[in-house]
């Protein structure tokens, strides 16, 4: 007879019990049974397992990426896609993630919305597109800035188009509602254009925009890198006309989550922000560290390295003073902020029928978080640095900045009194409009502004009194708005224009003020 057939009902009952409990516990920890006890924390529905309440007790958080080398720091500080025990992420701050990659953004979103994922990517500059009042969204909440794309978004052109101005009327491909679309929009804005000068070709995506322009269908195209690097080389004349490098605070990365998940995970959350805070500064500032972590995005992404390291050089990784200064939470910061970004996209894709009742930034931006985190103080001074939001430093700017070849020119005419170079409030709010958003979103180029004026008086007096009313608006920029003054190039041209184009009359069209970009 068997060990069990001679106990008695309740040592068998209490055996069975005993049996039940330790599988019961093994299900738990697993995830499988979360459901059962009716906390899911948020991760889950309470009935029914999903990605979610499967990964529960396995993982502190799921979160979805898409193949962005952005997210690199992230993947090389879990030790990979699945978490592994000796990873920077698990020693330093006990920590585990699951991460999915997901590169249908449908898919990705219903993921979140659903509860199989408690954390995802989103790019804020594109995010306006999907925050409508009535729609979704309404329960996610922007709570941390992850990168700023420096170079990984790029217009590239054929020999026809050699500044921005020469887009009016050219066929440019470009994936509609995308980083890249941003980079298009605003790029235009800087020669005084809109999307309706240009013929739009919209595509699915940045590398079909590649595509069609090394097919040659089109004039220009708003890739992604290391793309743009085989469209320069795909025939002669073909070259970069601007790119994020010099735009380095328009796009950027970042991480959304339910609200409701926030306020019940806040110090969840801040352990993930804090440990992806860290990891950002080891991979940006120690090489060795950069090098594994294009290693290991190559390994669990299935690209080269190669690819991996190129991608990765061409992005802004976020540091806890890029998060208070993004998020408006430094008082000393006056560069651009996230909420500016997003509200500037939100009006501007509103007026191209991608969006409409757009929740406004106060709807959308989490703080709690990363205030959190900076009142724990547990990061160091180099990990704190900023680095994306950091002003970039310039030389003093030498005579051959005068007429060095501008990829775009943007004329502004300015009101100023007769033979005056005082600004009044008209032509302080003229530049606010005009000028300080490119300025300020254009934050690693150098800026050189031109006064002009028609050909009446004396030609002398008129270059010298442009170059007066040129370095009024430089130091207005730069006394309002704390811009670096070595950033600026000053330059009187007088009445040369109007001279080269015939025009002798007075004639309002040439006493303008330019902005103009210099590719450094």
């Amino acid at each position: 007879m068997s060990f069990f057939s001679r106990l008695t009902f309740l040592g068998r009952f209490t055996i069975l019990g005993i049996i039940a409990a330790i599988i019961c516990a093994i299900l738990y920890f697993t995830g499988i049974l979360s459901s059962c006890t009716g906390n899911n924390n948020g991760s889950g529905p309470a009935s029914g397992p999903s990605l979610g309440s499967l990964t529960k007790k396995k993982y502190d958080a799921t979160m979805v990426v898409n193949p962005y080398t952005g997210f690199s720091p992230i993947v090389w500080g879990n030790g990979g896609l699945e978490p592994k025990d000796d990873s920077y992420f698990a020693k330093k701050y006990g920590l585990k993630l699951k991460i999915i990659v997901m590169d249908d953004f449908d898919a990705a979103r219903s993921a979140l919305k659903n509860n199989d994922a408690q954390i995802e990517y989103c790019t804020l500059d594109a995010l306006p597109v999907e925050m409508s009042s009535s729609g979704t969204m309404t329960d996610m909440k922007y709570f941390m800035l992850l990168n700023f794309s420096a170079g990984a978004d790029a217009l590239v052109a054929n020999a026809a188009v050699n500044q921005i101005s020469d887009l009016k009327g050219k066929r440019v491909a470009y994936a509609e509602g995308t980083a890249s679309h941003t980079l298009l929009i605003n790029a235009l804005e800087t020669s005084s254009l809109t999307m309706d000068d240009i013929v739009p070709v919209k595509v699915s995506s940045g590398v079909d925009a590649a595509q069609a322009f090394k097919a040659r269908q089109v004039d220009c195209a708003a890739v992604w890198s290391p793309d743009d690097v085989d469209c320069i080389n795909a025939f002669k004349g073909a070259h970069l006309l601007t790119s994020t490098a010099q735009s380095n605070m328009l796009v950027s990365d970042g991480l959304i989550a339910k609200k409701e998940w926030l306020e019940k995970n806040k110090n969840l959350a801040a352990k993930i922000v804090e440990a992806i805070l860290a990891a950002n500064a080891e991979v940006s500032q120690n090489k060795n560290a950069f090098n594994e972590a294009a290693q290991v995005f190559a390994k669990e992404f299935e690209t080269d390295v190669d690819f991996a390291l190129a991608s990765s050089s061409t992005i802004n990784y976020a540091s806890l003073e890029d998060e208070m200064n993004w998020m408006g939470l430094n008082s000393d910061y006056s560069g651009m902020t996230g909420e500016r970004i997003y509200s500037k996209m939100s009006r501007i894709y509103s007026g191209l029928g991608l969006c409409k009742s757009v929740l406004p930034w106060s709807k959308v931006a989490y703080t709690d978080i990363v205030e959190m985190v900076n009142e724990k103080n547990g990061l160091s001074p180099e990990q704190k640095k900023a680095a994306g939001t950091a002003e970039k430093e310039f030389a003093a700017p030498t005579v051959k900045e005068d007429t060095v070849k501008a990829f775009s020119n943007k004329k502004v005419t300015i009101n100023f009194p007769v033979n005056g170079f005082t600004l009044d409030n008209e032509a302080r709010a003229i530049i606010d409009r005009e000028f300080v958003d490119i300025v300020q979103s254009y934050a690693n180029t150098r800026i050189r502004i031109e006064g002009n004026t028609d050909a009446t008086g004396n030609y002398n007096n008129n270059v010298e009194l442009s170059r007066k009313r040129a370095q009024a608006v430089v130091d207005y920029l730069t006394s309002e708005y704390k811009i670096n003054r070595n950033r600026f190039v000053v330059v009187g041209n007088g009445p040369k224009h109007a001279i080269a184009d015939g025009v002798k009359e007075s004639n309002e069209n040439y006493r303008t003020t330019d902005l103009q970009l210099i590719a450094q």
